[in-house]
């Protein structure tokens, strides 16, 4: 009776002092949190008790546990946030926004000083404008947090996130994936309609290690029928400066760098080279020569690619992986069932690597706002993104190939995707990216040469990236 009444006592105590810390903002005191973690010294004024989450992801599982494609997931999320906010003493709030968001209400918010959220999941190339109006902070400076843990996303995950001033501004958790792992130059195809006209598939080329140009370019003829100029089935839509990824796609796949660094001589653009020229070549000749793809006239699409993919005009989509992680009409995850296949773009006869997939500005990633409390927001991550409930650390995998994948090579060759790929550089030349689509897509038409084309980007790629 006696030691129960001890402990009673206790943890009374403990709930009492617990309790009363709340309020407790002084720089030179202990957080609220220290009762249950080691007592760090924080900053006044910058933790307020709500640790603010925003997402600008819409057609994904999110961070806002509301705005999941998943019920299980989203319950799950929500039980975690439900332990974050008791072991911390705060509450945590979850919040999906409207794309372009995130970065103009966090300038109006950081003038009036006030914490608009701690941290953000959105694409690369608002991460970069964030970094580069001084609204983050580093993921280095946060205490107990441990950007090199691979916890926090692979090493192309990294040397996106990682700029001029060599720290690392971004992360991607790989113990929730949520957002799920996103990464470019995916390329999707309808096996139904390889299976119509008696093609391999691209995971069996892959296995016999012959997924190459002239496999690819053997099934784009092969899948190819004319009915008029708009009917019939085509392999892919016609590469523009709208819909640029499969030109993108084809110069990463045979090795073609945007940039390469010297110390001495600092960035230099590397598009001059073979494995530049070759890809726009090959590429030119397929569209305009074998006469394979489909233009989308008169689309009010946004994505007119994905829309004719999925009425089954074309036999392939290069796009980010994304494009397979919603419900959403416009998507063919749930359209084509089991003839909706995953798999790497076809590696060139230059190509060096694991995987011809990279990451680029549409990527998604999570950054930490510049108002964070640095002692204990780290904590609270590293609480937050432990493997939910029931998982360990592959909990997530099992899930998306459970979920997201009909077979289970294409899982695996998607995994080597994300662990393998690298940034394209496409962040340190954003300013470029519009007149690049432009004049890459002028070679695919005819008007200019492989040539010409490189040779009027690198002063331009040269001069932005310094």
């Amino acid at each position: 009776m006696k030691k129960t009444v001890l402990r009673f006592l206790a943890i009374a105590f403990l709930l009492v002092f617990t309790l009363s810390a709340c309020d407790v903002r002084s720089a030179n005191a202990y957080h609220p949190n220290d009762s249950y973690t080691d007592a760090v010294v924080t900053r006044a004024g910058t933790f307020s008790g709500v640790f603010r989450i925003k997402t600008e992801a819409s057609e994904s599982l999110t961070l806002d546990p509301d705005s999941s494609v998943s019920s299980v997931r989203g319950d799950a999320i929500r039980e975690r946030y439900e332990e974050v906010e008791k072991l911390f003493n705060c509450t945590i709030e979850a919040r999906q926004v409207k794309t372009g968001n995130i970065a103009s209400t966090m300038m109006a918010s950081t003038a009036a000083a006030r914490n608009y959220a701690d941290i953000f999941q959105m694409s690369a190339s608002g991460i970069y404008d964030m970094y580069k109006g001084g609204y983050l902070t580093y993921a280095q400076n946060l205490d107990e947090f441990d950007v090199n843990d691979e916890k926090w996303g692979f090493e192309g995950h990294k040397s996106m996130m990682t700029f001029r001033d060599g720290e690392t501004y971004g992360f991607r958790n790989q113990y929730w994936a949520a957002p799920l792992p996103s990464v470019s130059g995916v390329l999707y195809y309808n096996s139904g309609i390889l299976d119509e006209n008696v093609q391999p598939l691209p995971a069996e080329l892959y296995e016999q290690d012959e997924w190459t140009w002239d496999a690819f370019a053997d099934i784009c003829n092969s899948v190819t029928h004319h009915v008029s100029d708009r009917q019939g089935t085509f392999a892919f839509v016609t590469p523009t400066a709208d819909f640029p990824e499969i030109i993108h796609a084809a110069i990463n796949s045979n090795g073609g760098r945007r940039l390469s660094y010297d110390s001495v001589t600092g960035y230099k653009c590397e598009y001059m080279n073979w494995n530049t020229i070759n890809a726009l070549q090959w590429l030119g000749e397929l569209v305009r020569n074998n006469k394979i793809t489909y233009d989308p006239e008169n689309s009010v699409s946004e994505r007119a690619d994905v829309e004719a993919f999925v009425n089954f005009y074309t036999a392939f989509l290069v796009s980010d992986s994304s494009v397979g992680f919603s419900e959403d009409e416009m998507f063919p995850l749930y359209t084509f069932e089991e003839n909706f296949r995953w798999t790497e773009f076809p590696k060139g006869p230059m190509f060096e690597g694991k995987t011809t997939a990279y990451y680029s500005t549409t990527d998604q990633f999570l950054a930490i706002s510049n108002t964070v409390d640095i002692g204990i927001t780290g904590k609270i991550l590293n609480a937050l993104f432990e493997p939910l409930g029931g998982e360990d650390e592959n909990g997530w995998k099992e899930y998306i190939e459970r979920n997201f994948f009909f077979f289970s090579e294409d899982y695996e060759r998607y995994e080597n995707m994300i662990k393998n790929a690298v940034s394209d550089d496409s962040l340190l030349t954003m300013k470029t990216n519009l007149s690049e689509n432009d004049v890459f897509a002028a070679v695919i038409d005819g008007v200019k040469t492989p040539k010409e084309a490189t040779e009027q980007l690198i002063s331009v790629i040269e001069g932005l990236a310094g």
